[in-house]
């Protein structure tokens, strides 16, 4: 049987065939400590997958949906979220460093205490937790 992240290394179109499957078996993606250093993961459908810990440094998300996704403690540093969709997402522990938000929408996202706009690149269109 594959494994999640083996499947997810595949790209995006095999990654979402293969959760509509899940989804509809009533499975959660398990993504805990995947390590998907600089893949491809743009257009993928990761919402609510469990994301905890994941190594995703560098990794391409431009338009993915996070939504409802577990990322705490994840590594985010330099990852491209351009357009991501991150509403309701956990974000706590996570490492934001130098992660392109641009456009991403966080409605909802808890983020760490911690976490400062200034570590990471955003623009007008992102849209913020209140």
């Amino acid at each position: 049987m594959k494994t999640d992240e083996a499947v997810l290394r595949q790209g995006p179109t095999e990654w979402n065939a293969y959760v509509r499957g899940r989804k509809a078996e009533g499975v959660r993606a398990d993504l805990r400590d995947a390590s998907l250093s600089g893949a491809d993961l743009s257009g993928a459908d990761l919402s609510h997958a469990d994301l905890r810990g994941a190594v995703l440094t560098g990794s391409y998300m431009m338009s993915a949906d996070l939504r409802g996704a577990d990322l705490d403690g994840a590594d985010l540093s330099e990852a491209y979220l351009i357009r991501a969709d991150l509403a309701n997402s956990r974000l706590v522990g996570a490492v934001l460093e130098g992660a392109d938000l641009s456009g991403a929408d966080l409605t909802g996202a808890r983020l760490d205490p911690s976490f400062a706009r200034s570590q990471v690149i955003s623009d007008i269109l992102t849209i913020w937790p209140d």
